[in-house]
């Protein structure tokens, strides 16, 4: 091995002469994390729903699919309009990210 090779070179990820810091992304560098985006939060809510539902099917209970369906998609949709909004609302008081 020669003298410009980095420890990132016996994995293969790293090239002759590169640096340690230098394929990091800006927000790492920064300490920033990026921010939680609000339609990730609410598919999770989703399908974490959906399994409790299939759990509470398994069971035993019994569940109105149409009722549950349209609360389900009245939540997801209530929660797609209002967190973009509450978010803009904050970042509006706290100043440019």
């Amino acid at each position: 091995m020669s003298d410009e090779t980095t420890a990132d070179d016996a994995t293969g990820q790293g090239a002759p002469g590169q640096g340690a810091g230098q394929g990091a992304a800006p927000d790492a560098e920064r300490g920033r994390r990026p921010p939680v985006r609000v339609g990730g939060v609410v598919w999770g809510l989703i399908v974490v729903l959906v399994g409790v539902g299939v759990l509470l099917v398994a069971a035993g209970y019994t569940i109105d699919v149409q009722l549950a369906a349209i609360v389900l998609l009245i939540a997801a949709g209530v929660g797609l309009i209002v967190g973009p909004v509450v978010q803009s609302l904050r970042r509006g008081r706290s100043g440019p990210h």
